[in-house]
């Protein structure tokens, strides 16, 4: 072997010198001579075998016939160019597999990305034309099976759904955590927050984020049942401490009944979600200079957050409650001291409070979901509808998934309909994330198998010709 590389290196005249390390950089690929040479090859099409389709064509036979009679007669606005038809200075394709390809090399050829349904409408518009192109492009594109994978984009279905309105205090409450703050001399590093979905109070519960459900229930019994006994129903998320058989177990031993939210769907629950907010914006502000310090200004947000009007009930939560607002430093301060028309109500007066408040909360609602639902499209699903559905980077571990993953997955059959809302899917056993989604995040799944541009056209227009 290495007498045959000598006899073959003799034959050329060099000299072996050192480099090196630093000068002894590696050519690219321009410098190297004995490099081998990329041919590009491009493969049109050709289209010169739709010339033969215009004269039978049901479009275009009609100005095809005048063009190139003797003599030629105009037509509107088609005209003749190397033996093709025009119309507007865009080529007419005529009803056949062309206008599927076309669709398909724009849409997701090599030189295209799976852009979107006016983008691709566009591309296709300033080049081509035949009647309802508008109409065969959206549905070449909702069948894309790569879009409906990989593009998981949000959608305006699901009407708004509120709650149903409790009937007295304390009796229907939300529970959520807010998590991530700077741990304190005592530990803590979590709040739990817990809302009387009535009333509008809330209290703000200091706690660790390592709290189990059975520490988490010692917590909710010392601070909440011990001022308001037990409540009828819990709505809360599917955090792991709300869905833990002992926490479930509890509860239905004590008659209350658990309302989970949907997976990863925190606006079932947003009142609690819009508590959250504002009590991260009081502790901004009233911690700013001493973060690790949080837990010796809640006290404080509380009392503020639950003395101040509320947009829903238009009144406090402490008047609600207790009947009166509570005394601040201007009542004690500067106003004189008095009686209280509000402490010298009746049982009557304030038995119609309770039901003035409820008026106003169902006013409230209405509004709420009349502003909502002006934006929204009602969208159900029957058992057994197959449907793509979205996966939210939540419902992963961290650092599992990726920007360039699937946006969605399916197609997977619906199991169950809980409401208009809320659905579960049978999911592939190897996504460990829970099966009940919202509909904003489930996709009629559209199969890539129903046909063709033309045998989807033609099969419609034969049905609505039957119809007729």
């Amino acid at each position: 072997m290495h007498a045959r590389w000598l006899t073959f290196l003799q034959r050329f005249s060099f000299v072996l010198k050192n480099k090196s390390g630093a000068q002894n950089r590696v050519a690219d690929a321009l410098s190297r001579r004995t490099a081998l040479l990329t041919k590009l090859q491009l493969e049109a099409p050709d289209l010169s075998s739709i010339q033969e389709l215009y004269a039978t064509d049901d479009d275009f036979a009609e100005p095809w016939g005048k063009l190139t009679s003797e003599p030629p007669m105009p037509h509107r606005d088609y005209s003749l160019r190397h033996n093709f038809l025009f119309k507007d200075n865009v080529l007419c394709i005529p009803a056949s597999s062309w206008r599927e390809h076309l669709i398909k090399e724009v849409h997701s050829g090599g030189l295209s990305a799976h852009v979107g349904r006016t983008k691709t409408l566009e591309q296709m518009q300033n080049r081509f034309y035949w009647p309802h192109l508008r109409r065969d492009v959206a549905r070449f594109v909702e069948r894309c099976p790569i879009c409906q994978l990989y593009k998981g984009n949000a959608q305006n279905t699901g009407f708004y759904t509120p709650l149903p309105i409790p009937n007295s205090i304390w009796e229907d409450l939300s529970m959520d955590f807010v998590l991530g703050l700077p741990r304190t001399k005592r530990g803590f590093d979590s709040i739990m927050v817990v809302v009387d979905r009535f009333s509008k109070m809330a209290h703000f519960l200091a706690c660790r984020k390592t709290f189990d459900a059975l520490s988490v229930a010692i917590l909710f019994f010392k601070e909440i049942v011990r001022l308001h006994g037990l409540p009828r129903s819990i709505t809360s998320d599917r955090d792991v401490k709300f869905v833990s058989h002992f926490w479930r177990e509890l509860w239905k031993r004590l008659r209350t009944e658990i309302k989970l939210s949907s997976a990863y769907h925190p606006q079932t629950d947003g009142q609690t979600e819009v508590v959250n907010r504002t009590l991260g914006n009081m502790l901004r502000c009233l911690a700013h200079e001493h973060p690790k310090q949080w837990d010796e200004y809640i006290g404080q947000a509380e009392f503020a957050y639950n003395a101040m009007s509320n947009r829903s009930t238009g009144q406090c939560p402490f008047s609600i409650v207790y009947t009166k607002c509570p005394n601040h430093i201007v009542d004690i301060a500067v106003l004189p001291q008095c009686k209280s028309k509000v402490a010298a109500k009746t049982t009557e007066v304030y038995s119609k409070m309770l039901q003035d408040v409820r008026e106003k909360l169902e006013l409230a609602n209405d509004s709420y979901k009349e502003q909502a639902n002006a934006h929204r499209r009602m969208k159900i699903f029957n058992p057994g509808d197959l449907v793509m559905v979205r996966l939210r980077k939540e419902r992963f571990p961290p650092g599992t998934h990726s920007k360039l993953s699937p946006r969605k997955i399916g197609p997977v059959p619906i199991v169950r309909r809980i409401n208009d809302n809320a659905y579960i899917v049978d999911l592939p056993p190897t996504f460990l994330t829970p099966a009940t989604f919202n509909v904003s995040d489930i996709f009629a799944y559209h199969s890539p198998d129903a046909g063709n541009v033309q045998s989807i056209s033609s099969g419609e227009e034969t049905s609505a010709a039957g119809e007729t």
